[in-house]
């Protein structure tokens, strides 16, 4: 959990908005993008398709 706080914690300071889930938080960048944040991260990928999906999300938001 603290590696995945580590990912979102530059798109937070950027003005990103992470809303509660039941089973993920979902990450909602300012131009209105989103994707879920899995809260427990079962699979050991995990991390790499977090950071991944971020960096696309980045890139199709500017």
């Amino acid at each position: 959990m603290k590696e995945i706080t580590r990912l979102i914690a530059p798109y937070l300071a950027a003005g990103a908005v992470l809303r509660p889930g039941r089973k993920h938080n979902v990450l909602i960048l300012p131009g209105g993008r989103r994707t879920g944040i899995p809260k427990t991260p079962s699979d050991w990928r995990a991390l790499h398709n977090l950071s991944a999906q971020l960096k696309r999300l980045a890139a199709t938001a500017t």
